[in-house]
């Protein structure tokens, strides 16, 4: 019974030995179980429990919160892509701004515009009279800002009860053919002006796809964050479990030594005291487990409810010693900045603006021309005068034959003599031209300052863990220096006790330093923009 239960404790620890990554901690590890194999003879010890393997949710939180599932980094980002309101939200956005430049290719549709009227009225002086008349006409813009358009109308005029008789009486066609083009001299002239709102309507797609990346950006840095969260959390439970599991062999131990003779039980409530204390943070350590859990559920589209509350990740807090270039890494993230992009496009678009208001300025002067045939039926006679009835076919017979053309040709100018309204559009659009390049400098300044930042939080939380792992080694040290007086009657369980909580501490900073360190690698990946292809994140950057 005695060789099962050291088993137990065995595997135990090698479970601890698992979750510290400690080297040193094979020492007081070593020492705890000398001392147990003093007492029962000694076991062949269990096999460590893997790298990295997060601890076993207790059985009350299950009971309730449903049983935690595993989860991969990759699995949780690919999750958040796909279900992430604000990538969502941000392709809606992009497929807006692709509708509004179809919008602008509307100047190069063809216009057709159709009319057809009619009149039947009787007038005491010249009898009934019938008019019936429909006209069609087909315009376009040319690039260069002027319109080009075909008009063709057709009358059809009947007189009956003529009060001169049937001399009176007749019908007649008119049918007429105009092409005509107007063109701009000065303002409103040119291919630019033309292209203009096409052209903002493509840099304003442009910023919808920066920005969509910028959300990609955040949400996977997010994500990332909230992921580095419960890896922590997961290894706090874990120390603390295993810092649980060396009290209670401390009990044990002291328990057996009461009964031999050889402790004063005055040592026991000691241990009895820090086990309780271990349990309740246990018990704290896997609620916050928990709500990270939940959070990193939100964050990452996952379904939140009965049965999927809590998450489990395995993950080798260790990282790689990298050197660090400040310089560099903030010109790569002024280079791959959305932001700054987007102030860049919303400055050529303030540019076309800018033209376009400027353009007003000019007097307005603009050429016509126009020439086209007609027809009438009946023919007009050398006299003047008209047979008494005419045909469709005649009339347009009579065009074909060009009996009768006409041109017009016409200059309009049109000046505003005080042009204030142009005048202050433009200054407008300039200085909020000027506001962007100040934007710039503040972004730029931002950019720089997170860069700094997450550069020194790095090459910090790499001291950090180095202190770290020194302090986790003196505490072993230390844990075997207080358990050897302990032996010896120099010292109390209390003294071994808080070496063992010296341990824990150092253990415990030492894995907030590593989170740390890889948090402030993920924020330098989002600022240079590598964090999507570092993590497999693709965005259709149309």
């Amino acid at each position: 019974m005695m060789r099962a239960s050291m088993r137990v404790v065995r595997f135990v620890v090698f479970v601890m030995l698992g979750l510290t990554s400690s080297p040193a901690a094979a020492d007081v590890l070593g020492h705890v179980l000398a001392a147990a194999d003093d007492q029962t003879g000694g076991a062949p010890p269990a096999p460590p429990a893997p790298q990295g393997a997060p601890p076993e949710q207790s059985a009350d939180l299950t009971a309730w919160a449903g049983e935690a599932h595993s989860v991969t980094l990759a699995d949780l980002l690919q999750s958040a892509v796909r279900q992430a309101p604000a990538l969502a939200s941000a392709r809606i956005d992009v497929a807006v701004a692709e509708a509004q430049i179809q919008e602008t290719w509307a100047r190069n549709d063809w216009k057709l515009q159709a009319q057809l009227q009619g009149s039947h009225q009787t007038v005491v002086t010249e009898g009934t009279v019938t008019t019936i008349s429909g006209s069609a006409d087909l315009q376009r813009l040319l690039p260069a800002g002027g319109t080009v358009a075909l008009h063709v109308d057709s009358t059809y005029n009947n007189i009956s009860d003529s009060p001169f008789g049937p001399a009176g009486d007749g019908t007649l066609w008119v049918d007429n053919v105009e092409a005509s083009i107007t063109q701009p001299l000065l303002r409103g002239r040119g291919r630019t002006l033309f292209d203009a709102n096409e052209a903002k309507a493509t840099l304003q797609r442009d910023v919808t796809v920066l920005a969509r990346r910028l959300a990609a950006i955040n949400a996977v840095q997010t994500v990332i964050s909230a992921y580095w969260d419960l890896v922590l959390a997961e290894r706090t439970v874990g120390i603390t479990q295993a810092s649980l599991d060396l009290a209670r062999e401390r009990l044990r131990i002291t328990t057996i030594g009461a009964d031999g003779g050889k402790v004063a039980r005055s040592e026991i409530p000691a241990v009895l005291q820090i086990i309780a204390t271990r349990q309740e943070d246990v018990l704290n350590g896997e609620l916050v487990v928990l709500n990270n859990s939940i959070t990193l559920r939100r964050l990452a589209g996952m379904p939140i409810g009965a049965g999927e509350l809590g998450l489990r990740v395995a993950t080798d807090l260790d990282t790689q010693d990298q050197a660090i270039d400040l310089g560099a890494l903030t010109e790569r993230a002024f280079a791959a900045s959305p932001q700054l992009a987007e102030l860049a496009k919303q400055d050529q678009s303030s540019t076309i603006d800018i033209a376009v208001t400027e353009d007003g300025l000019l007097p307005q002067l603009d050429a016509a021309l126009s020439l086209g045939p007609s027809g009438t039926s009946p023919a007009q006679s050398a006299s003047g005068a008209a047979s008494p009835s005419g045909t469709f076919g005649g009339a347009w017979k009579d065009l074909v034959e060009l009996n009768a053309l006409t041109i017009q040709g016409s200059l309009k100018y049109t000046q505003s003599l005080g042009r204030n309204d142009v005048i202050g559009r433009s200054r407008e659009q300039r200085e909020l031209r000027r506001k962007l390049v100040v934007n710039a400098f503040d972004v730029r300044a931002q950019i720089a300052q997170a860069m700094a930042a997450a550069v020194a939080q790095l090459e910090v939380a790499k001291r950090r863990v180095a202190l770290s792992q020194q302090a986790i080694e003196l505490a072993n040290q230390n844990i075997k220096i207080e358990t050897d007086r302990f032996n010896l009657g120099r010292s109390t369980n209390f003294d071994v006790l808080n070496r063992l909580e010296d341990l824990r501490q150092a253990e415990l900073r030492r894995a907030q330093a590593l989170v740390d360190w890889h948090k402030a690698e993920a924020m330098i990946q989002s600022l240079t923009g590598e964090i999507l292809p570092r993590y497999g994140v693709t965005i259709d950057d149309r």
